[in-house]
């Protein structure tokens, strides 16, 4: 992957990740962020059981463009 700015805070990132929530790719401190979410374990459990029903390009289970930061 050449992605090189995070879909969120837009810096350069060196590492990345993709959001629970949303197909975003992400920067580890993005990432931080989005763990400390009180929804985050609720985002986690909804693409367990989306790949566990055999849906494995599960979209996430959204995040609205307030709540990127």
């Amino acid at each position: 992957m050449s992605k090189v700015k995070c879909d969120r805070c837009f810096s350069n990132m060196h590492t990345h990740i993709m959001s629970w929530f949303n197909e975003d790719i992400i920067c580890m401190d993005c990432s931080v962020r989005e763990s400390e979410r009180p929804d985050f374990t609720k985002a986690k459990e909804a693409e367990l059981n989306a790949v566990k029903s055999g849906n494995f390009n599960f979209k996430g289970s959204g995040l609205s463009t307030a709540e990127h930061e």
